[in-house]
């Protein structure tokens, strides 16, 4: 059996810093997932991401990301990609973030054989548990667009609800 996860990163204290953890929680209340599939919030991981990742031949990773893109914007990272990020691009108000966790998992041989990043570009990260209007509104095509990319994959993912925020 495959095991695979999605995991949503960081703080919902910040507002859109939490997206991640907000998509976790959508995804789990709007679809079901297979065996051997795990949603986990993973909040603010840092380090501790490869003990999630390990052993997964799936990992789906959710995060902010900041650019000069407008606010909303979803890119798709690879591994290598964001390996070869240069500065602090992935939001994170702890001391290591994602660029950080797959180096230094990459260096233990810990690595999925399929792995996806998807970060979205944030409105505003100010104190607040709530996403900013932007990010609300994408949030369900967001969980759209990887539930999309899982049925590509030959994962059988089921729609719970007419997909509520």
């Amino acid at each position: 059996m495959i095991s695979a996860t999605i995991i949503g990163l960081d703080n919902i204290l910040f507002q859109d810093e939490g997206f991640g953890v907000h998509l976790i929680k959508f995804l789990k209340k709007n679809y079901s997932f297979p065996e051997g599939f795990t949603l986990i919030d993973g909040g603010c991981a840092g380090l501790s991401l490869i003990n999630l990742i390990r052993d997964k031949d799936l990992v789906f990773i959710v995060d902010v990301y900041l650019s000069d893109s407008p606010p909303g914007t979803l890119k798709v990272f690879s591994w290598e990609e964001i390996e070869n990020l240069g500065g602090q691009h992935f939001a994170s108000v702890h001391q290591f973030g994602v660029k950080d966790a797959l180096g230094l998992a990459r260096l233990y041989h810990i690595r999925p054989k399929t792995f996806k990043a998807y970060a979205v570009v944030p409105e505003s990260m100010e104190l607040g548990t709530e996403l900013s209007p932007t990010l609300r509104k994408n949030l369900p095509l967001i969980a759209e667009r990887i539930v999309k990319d899982l049925r590509e994959l030959n994962f059988v993912i089921r729609e719970e609800n007419s997909l509520c925020v």
